[in-house]
């Protein structure tokens, strides 16, 4: 499947100081797992693990990592930054990728791995 212009585009045109850390955020997604997508969805990057897992959006107060099943996500609840969502959880990177915690991101990308396998299991979807 051809790369979506939009998805490239956004990440073009992304203000300086978070280009390289959603770039950054965006290889450590998809370096994940092979079945990992990324898809165009609300006018966002959208990263799907079976079903929609993560995203990336630039919002008022700058990048945020969300993600979609962040209530259930346990080790990973000291990053998030409070939101209004009852479901969704969101991780604001810093704007230099070098302050990055890298393995307590990977740590959170694979518990929503899991959770995302879990819910696939129970509602007996058909694995990718």
């Amino acid at each position: 499947m051809a790369p979506d212009k939009r998805i490239a585009d956004w990440y073009q045109h992304l203000p300086d100081p978070w280009q390289e850390v959603a770039t950054v955020l965006r290889e450590l997604i998809l370096d994940a797992s092979p079945l990992m997508r990324e898809e165009w969805k609300y006018r966002t990057p959208f990263f799907t693990y079976r079903r929609w897992m993560c995203y990336l959006s630039l919002q008022q107060r700058g990048l945020v990592l969300g993600f979609v099943q962040g209530s259930r996500m346990n080790e990973a609840a000291s990053l998030f930054a409070p939101t209004g969502h009852r479901l969704i959880r969101h991780y604001c990177p810093p704007q230099d990728p070098r302050h990055l915690p890298l393995a307590a991101l990977r740590s959170m990308v694979a518990e929503a791995m899991a959770i995302n396998d879990e819910i696939s299991v129970r509602r007996g979807r058909k694995r990718s």
